[in-house]
């Protein structure tokens, strides 16, 4: 990106003088005088000289150091064939939708409000359930001004309210804080705070399936890490700390089913160490050393199944600039659960992500992921879920932007429980009447591969406006 620095217009006028005189006297000097002015004092001078008699009557025109005003005024010259000098050039803006914000002290707060009336559709072998309901998010972001460290605060609320039809609303809220310390030019600080709450997907690995209504969940998650270069070897280490409460489950009966004894802490060390080659690539080594500790010793079943969990990964980051970054890497994670009755959780593991612009305006998001997932059945272990994403982003026009999206995953349980394939694409666009106000909407469906089992699927149409500052 370039950008371009404009001199005042007046200085800009007397620096260039005008079309015509740079057309009709040639280019200027340092001096500010013509080739042609030059020759003509030149000239002068000569005939000076060959007339010595006028030597002391003749006085010698004074040096002109100021350039000749143009004859016509900015009032009557062409606007055609003004000077291109005094032309203002604008930079087209890059992300003229891009919310502005509310300046607050040394912070910019970017409030925004998204309204639309949704359709929901859900399939569970022959049952069916579908509803029309309203779905208002409120979102904000508030965001540091200063000139070292920076603080970002994001905080976003999803209120459901069912129009028609049968089936559970949804609530989610999000609220997370991110805070960098600058402490030295080799050494970087952050801390992170992140609470979500929300039902438990339908699609989760310990999700009820006869349930009307999915338990609500509260997960808490702080972390920090430390950053520092060691010559050229690049060192993090990081602390994780976690808490997950469930609430109820609504069954089809219109009893409810108590979760709480899967309410547990977690704990979770990362040391990496990446080598700087000064190059795009940058190999890392990485490990890990992670505990789950449940609230109650046992669980419904009978199990105890709190656990400890080991990983090791080696791969490298990419960093070509705003064109591609990224990082993948491949490695092996174990947990061992107390309970010896139950055997433990292992996986060759697969992580990575990459963001790619393939041009100006189309962005590229893909992800790996390998997740290690505890089970509620009685002598199952848990399972391995391997998942694929990628969603892409393209400006069709300035004031109009497309999205589409997919994923695939597979579970593969340590057990009997047969395993699972899951598959999902959505579609959305928006468009922008002005910088503060949007019509978007958006379509996504997912289906559910139950090995030897029924298959599940879930359909959701949105349509709504947008009102950002």
């Amino acid at each position: 990106m370039t950008a371009a620095c404009l001199a005042h217009p007046d200085a800009a006028r007397t620096q260039t003088i005008s079309n015509e005189d740079l057309l009709l006297r040639g280019i200027t000097d340092d001096d500010g005088l013509s080739s042609t002015e030059r020759r003509r004092l030149f000239r002068a001078a000569e005939r000076i000289v060959e007339d010595p008699e006028e030597d002391e009557a003749v006085e010698e025109p004074p040096l002109i150091i100021e350039p000749i005003e143009p004859v016509q005024d900015g009032d009557t010259i062409n606007p055609r064939t003004e000077p291109v000098a005094t032309q203002v050039n604008r930079l087209d803006d890059p992300d003229p939708f891009a919310p502005v914000g509310i300046r607050v002290g040394t912070f910019v707060m970017r409030p925004s409000v998204t309204q639309q009336i949704a359709y929901e559709h859900e399939t569970d072998g022959t049952a069916t359930v579908s509803r029309t309901y309203s779905r208002t998010v409120l979102d904000t972001e508030i965001e540091s001004d200063w000139s070292r460290h920076q603080l970002i605060i994001g905080a976003e609320q999803v209120i459901d309210k069912t129009i028609s039809g049968a089936g559970s609303e949804d609530p989610q809220t999000t609220v997370n804080a991110d805070l960098r310390l600058d402490i030295s030019s080799t050494t970087t600080a952050n801390l992170s705070f992140d609470y979500q709450f929300g039902r438990e997907n339908q699609t989760d690995a310990n999700a009820i399936t006869d349930a009307i209504a999915q338990a609500e969940v509260h997960t808490f998650d702080a972390s920090a890490s430390l950053t520092h270069l060691f010559g050229t070897w690049r060192g993090t280490a990081t602390i994780d700390g976690g808490r997950t409460t469930f609430g109820s489950a609504e069954l089809s009966g219109g009893t409810f089913e108590s979760l709480s004894d899967r309410d547990e802490n977690n704990y979770t060390v990362t040391l990496r160490a990446g080598l700087e080659t000064g190059s795009a690539h940058r190999p890392f080594i990485e490990g890990d050393f992670g505990q789950i500790i449940y609230d109650d010793t046992l669980d419904s079943s009978g199990f105890d199944r709190s656990s400890r969990t080991y990983g090791l990964r080696a791969g490298v980051a990419t960093d070509f600039g705003e064109k591609l970054t990224g990082e993948i890497a491949v490695g092996y994670a174990q947990r061992d659960i107390d309970d010896s009755r139950l055997e433990p959780i292992k996986a060759f593991t697969v992580d990575g992500f990459a963001t790619w612009s393939p041009r100006r305006g189309t962005d590229v998001l893909m992800g790996l992921s390998t997740a290690l997932e505890d089970s509620t059945t009685a002598d199952e272990s848990g399972s391995v879920y391997y998942a694929a994403t990628a969603e892409v982003t393209h400006r069709l026009r300035t004031t109009v932007e497309v999205s589409a999206s997919g994923f695939i995953g597979w579970r593969d349980y340590v057990g009997t429980t047969p395993n699972q394939i899951l598959a999902g694409a959505g579609a959305g666009m928006t468009w922008w009447l002005n910088r503060y106000f949007a019509i978007d909407g958006g379509v996504t469906y997912q289906r559910t591969f139950n090995d030897g089992g029924t298959e599940e699927d879930d359909l959701f149409v949105g349509v709504g406006v947008k009102m950002q500052r």
